[in-house]
């Protein structure tokens, strides 16, 4: 099976499989978008890149990115529908070797670790624009990834030693909406440096909330001021990772683009090619190089 095909099956089968009732409910009143009843809206732009797949448990994925090439990215961003955002502060402290490959030179393996919504996220192609940022760095990804997979289930049986350690990366990215408890992410943690002394780490909340963002009332439990992102943002703190809060940035994306954010959504749960874009637009903002505008 093709990643591209693979890609799209795990997606259609995880789909509805994270959606809540409140989130559909909310959400679905006033679309503009007709979603199937199962499985999600044909992508418009498909990828265009093929990537290298490796042999990996049933339910899970592992493949190459970035799926898209700039040529393809440029299209899908210059259609899409234009938003703001706050960029999020750029912090190296915990990624001083990431940042000196950027900037100076070298080989970056990034590995995007979570469930679809990573899935998502790398295959925006973030990465083949993050190249274009640092044309000194020689840039390549890996995604693995599980339907409703949080680091509950990558700590276990030997995953981490098994399947990331020997593709080294140098910078994992560990996100998506299905973790269980941060104890589960410190345990992954652990077990990456266990087997890659010198990996280092970002930690992402998941950009998706549970309610619609235009009702002021939703948007405040979105924002989870005193919930998981903040749970995160301490255990970052404490493992030395850095941390990276990717649901404002969407949130206020969506609001300032003042259109139904299912435009955004391939089906109740999931971006499609032009949310897609607001992932990468968010991390690339993040990574941002320091002579930038701010």
């Amino acid at each position: 099976m093709s990643t591209r095909l693979t890609i799209y099956v795990l997606a259609t089968a995880w789909s509805l499989a994270f959606a809540t009732v409140a989130a559909v409910a909310d959400l679905q009143k006033d679309s503009p978008v007709k979603f199937p009843e199962k499985g999600a809206l044909p992508a418009k732009y498909p990828p265009d890149v093929k990537t290298k797949s490796y042999p990996v448990e049933k339910d899970y994925a592992l493949f190459e990115s970035p799926c898209r090439s700039l040529e393809q990215i440029e299209k899908i961003q210059a259609e899409m529908i234009k938003g703001q955002f706050t960029p999020p502060p750029t912090d190296w402290r915990h990624l001083p070797r990431t940042r000196r490959i950027l900037t100076d030179g070298g080989e970056l393996h990034v590995l995007g670790l979570g469930d679809s919504i990573i899935n998502d996220t790398m295959r925006s192609g973030w990465l083949a624009k993050l190249q274009q940022a640092y044309p000194k760095a020689k840039i390549k990804g890996t995604v693995y990834v599980r339907g409703g997979g949080g680091c509950q289930h990558y700590r276990a049986e030997g995953r981490i030693a098994k399947y990331v350690v020997p593709l080294k990366p140098d910078l994992v990215l560990i996100g998506g909406i299905s973790q269980r408890s941060v104890d589960d992410i410190r345990e992954v943690i652990h077990q990456l440096r266990a087997g890659l002394p010198e990996v280092e780490i970002l930690l992402a909340n998941g950009p998706f909330g549970a309610a619609d963002p235009r009702d002021p009332d939703a948007l405040e439990k979105i924002k989870d001021p005193a919930g998981y992102t903040q749970q995160l943002k301490k255990l970052a703190a404490e493992e030395r990772c850095a941390f990276l809060d990717m649901r404002t940035p969407w949130i206020e994306y969506l609001l300032s683009a003042k259109v139904h954010p299912h435009l955004f959504y391939r089906d109740p749960v999931h971006a499609n090619e032009f949310g897609e874009q607001i992932l990468s637009k968010i991390l690339l903002s993040f990574f941002r190089p320091e002579t930038a505008p701010q």
